[in-house]
């Protein structure tokens, strides 16, 4: 009997995340191809990934006020360190007033 595959991903994620590849082009446009962080000793480094601040869920995560440009090794502090990021505005939960 052959089983048929099952989508990793339902057709309105799908259609939500379609946008994404747009929205990190526009990111590092808009961070003229630099770290927008700079929290690992004032980083002039590259803008290599896309952090999102209030991460990755809901109805519009990828809009341009939820996503900042980062190089690896300031994306990698945000997440080792949520308490001065939360601080900074570099991550913040969903459900915060504001979003």
């Amino acid at each position: 009997m052959r089983r048929s595959s099952v989508s990793r991903y339902s057709t309105k994620r799908k259609q939500r995340d379609a946008v994404y590849p747009q929205r990190r082009r526009e990111v590092y446009e808009r961070a003229d191809g630099l770290c927008e962080v700079g929290a690992v000793f004032d980083c002039t480094r590259r803008c290599e990934q896309v952090h999102h601040v209030a991460g990755r869920g809901g109805d519009d995560p990828h809009r341009l006020s939820n996503l900042l440009g980062a190089c690896a090794p300031c994306h990698r502090f945000i997440h080792a360190n949520p308490e001065v990021s939360r601080e900074r505005g570099w991550m913040r939960s969903r459900v915060e007033p504001g979003l």
